[in-house]
């Protein structure tokens, strides 16, 4: 069925990817509690690149026909990524787990506490793969005409958002794009159209 004709929920249903991780913050804000402060950012941290993955990870399987072999593996970098993101978060909260430590505090007093430098650490290289991967991931989505240049362009900056914040943000855009299959990109099709029989005589 031609996009333009399908029902307007239908067609922007796909960008319900990225609410995916407004949904998972607020539910971490009401399962968490305890005073502000250093830790309570990484839980936040945390729920962000927990909610992303999600996001991904569901986009991915739902537009995997359109995926090839070298896109699913700069998917599956940005999903480790997201992975460590997660894990070292979760770590550094642990550690100072419902104090009021403030960053400064925190990054006097945070080293002697187990696993908050292995946490920083270890979120620092998921920034790192989720922005080489979002990265690459948008240049290829662009060189195989799988979205338009404008698109593919929206791709790379949004990837270069702050990781800590809202990683993988650029990488989820380019996934609803793709479910929404409205490429800006020469239709492959576009130039096999036969004229009908009889036409010429």
């Amino acid at each position: 069925m031609d996009a333009a004709r399908l029902p307007l929920w239908r067609r922007w249903a796909p960008f319900g990817l990225l609410l995916v991780t407004p949904v998972v913050g607020v539910l971490t804000g009401l399962l968490v509690s305890g005073p502000r402060g250093h830790w309570s950012g990484h839980v936040g941290s945390g729920a962000a690149a927990a909610g992303q993955l999600l996001a991904v990870v569901t986009g991915a399987v739902l537009a995997r026909r359109q995926l090839n072999v070298l896109l699913v593996v700069l998917l599956a970098v940005v999903a480790v990524g997201l992975v460590l993101e997660v894990v070292g978060n979760q770590r550094v909260a642990a550690s100072i787990w419902q104090t009021s430590y403030g960053d400064e505090e925190a990054a006097a007093i945070g080293p002697s506490f187990d696993g908050f430098e292995s946490g920083h650490a270890l979120a620092e290289t998921g920034d790192m793969l989720v922005v080489l991967g979002g990265l690459a991931f948008a240049v290829a989505l662009g060189a195989f005409r799988r979205v338009g240049s404008g698109v593919a362009v929206a791709g790379v900056v949004l990837s270069l958002f702050l990781p800590w914040v809202l990683p993988a943000v650029g990488v989820v855009l380019l996934l609803a794009v793709l479910l929404r299959g409205t490429r800006q990109a020469v239709r492959p099709d576009a130039a096999s159209v036969t004229p009908p029989s009889g036409a010429v005589t």
